[in-house]
């Protein structure tokens, strides 16, 4: 094991993660009665509850994992660039929530219905108070994702892995309104903030990294 990390040292790195999310969680406690009410009624309320999409939202879980294995093993530069995509869009929009504090109040309620699904989604909402949403800490890291597979010489050279890819990260960015764990509004919100750090991580004018 030393020997695999002395020729992996980039692997270091994933002690930040636990760090990282920590603070998701502590920063709930400064936003127990959030100032602003994030929602598009007009399109939040057109949008239908799907129970059965709480799926894909769980699998964010796996989702956000797999680049940190694979690019961990097979591309030290790659993962770094991934690791402080997730990093830095992460801790800074633990900045934006303390700045603007907002939430919303979407969900509907549980009580008349059952299902596996339904007892999923009643865990979420049970674990994790409809606070700090907008921008979306799930879309970001569902982009950065997208980013990182994308730039793998092996995975990002396979048509049928980018129609794959595609359609992992479109369901779970849509699972977050489908079971209306957001708004519409946070969805652009974490697209805008992904977009900034896509610009930081991987452009061209990249403050941090040489591009390929």
């Amino acid at each position: 094991m030393l020997g695999f990390l002395a020729r992996r040292k980039h692997l270091w790195l994933l002690l930040v993660y636990p760090v990282v999310a920590f603070g998701f969680f502590y920063l709930k406690s400064f936003n127990t009665s959030p100032t602003y009410v994030v929602e598009w009624p007009l399109v939040d309320t057109a949008i239908p509850f799907v129970p059965g999409m709480v799926f894909p939202y769980f699998f964010w879980y796996i989702a956000v994992a797999f680049p940190f294995f694979w690019l961990g093993i097979r591309n030290g530069p790659e993962f770094t660039r991934y690791c402080w995509f997730v990093y830095g869009a992460m801790s800074s929009t633990y900045l934006l929530y303390l700045l603007f504090p907002n939430g919303q109040n979407l969900r509907p309620a549980l009580d008349a219905l059952s299902g596996w699904d339904i007892d999923a989604i009643r865990w979420l909402y049970s674990h994790d108070a409809p606070r700090n949403v907008n921008p979306s800490l799930h879309v970001i890291d569902t982009v950065a994702v997208w980013f990182a597979l994308r730039r793998d010489s092996f995975l990002g050279s396979r048509p049928w892995f980018h129609a794959l890819l595609a359609a992992v990260c479109l369901s779970i960015i849509a699972s977050t309104v489908f079971i209306k764990q957001h708004s519409i509004l946070d969805i652009f919100g974490g697209v805008a903030w992904a977009g900034v750090w896509y610009v930081l991580i991987y452009s061209r004018w990249s403050v941090f990294f040489r591009t390929r």
